[in-house]
């Protein structure tokens, strides 16, 4: 997005973070926000703000690290900002997956913005539940000089849960890269109620 802070990006009338913790409340017990600046804006919304443990902002992963090492409950989940249409019953679906197949993580799989014309479910990475028991695995990994969430997550026991039902929001996943993006799917939410 040119350098801005996508999190602080205005959809629908708040910035994209606090959208994303609003509709996270709700799925969750607690919520908390990873961000490496401007750390007094993000602590304004009032939750915690947790910058990464690791320097040089190594991604996604280094977020997880983050989220892994404060988190008191016995599974994180993880969803990015500049999705903001995530579905709303995310956790409750990617929990249901975890128990029932007494895996590490639970991935959601939906439609690929790139790909949206063909429709084929893909892995989203970001949008995961994890079992705090992954911290070691997720650490050994980034020691390594690895980066990539799927080729971590692929070293646990994963579920896919796919996001395909006729009442999903075909935009659910589609995150905003651009400001034309995040205009866009502001302007189609209205045709899609969650």
């Amino acid at each position: 997005m040119g350098g801005v802070d996508k999190g602080l990006q205005p959809y629908n009338g708040m910035p994209l973070a606090r959208h994303a913790l609003q509709r996270l409340q709700p799925q969750v017990g607690q919520v908390a926000v990873n961000a490496n600046r401007h750390l007094l804006d993000y602590q304004a919304m009032g939750v915690p703000v947790w910058p990464d443990e690791l320097a040089d902002y190594p991604g996604p992963l280094a977020g997880f690290l983050t989220g892994l090492l404060h988190c008191s409950t016995p599974c994180l989940l993880t969803v990015p900002c500049d999705a903001p249409r995530f579905p709303a019953d995310l956790a409750e679906r990617l929990l249901a997956a975890l128990n029932q197949d007494q895996s590490e993580i639970a991935m959601a799989c939906g439609i690929d913005a790139s790909d949206f014309d063909k429709r084929p479910l893909k892995p989203q990475p970001v949008f995961g539940l994890m079992r705090v028991s992954v911290l070691p695995s997720l650490r050994q990994f980034l020691a390594q000089g690895e980066r990539k969430v799927e080729h971590w997550a692929q070293t646990c026991h994963i579920s896919y849960v796919n996001f395909d039902q006729p009442h999903d929001d075909p935009l659910a996943f589609f995150n905003a890269n651009t400001l034309d993006e995040l205009r866009y799917i502001e302007r189609t939410s209205s045709s899609h109620t969650p």
